[in-house]
């Protein structure tokens, strides 16, 4: 398995995305925003602003 990076996670849903005032939520991880090793910080903070939490994603490398 190779690591993607991270999401943030909301119950059964996942964090799409940031617009000025409003959210969008994603019901699969591959459609979430996806944030790499040198942006965790920045999922941490949004996470902990919006009351989620960070899990991190895989790709199967098996066919």
């Amino acid at each position: 398995m190779e690591f993607v990076g991270y999401v943030i996670k909301f119950g059964n849903y996942y964090f799409g995305g940031r617009t000025q005032n409003s959210i969008s939520i994603r019901k699969k991880p591959q459609q979430a925003e996806i944030y790499d090793e040198s942006e965790l910080d920045i999922a941490e903070r949004v996470a902990e602003d919006l009351g989620g939490t960070i899990r991190k994603i895989y790709v199967s490398d098996k066919g």
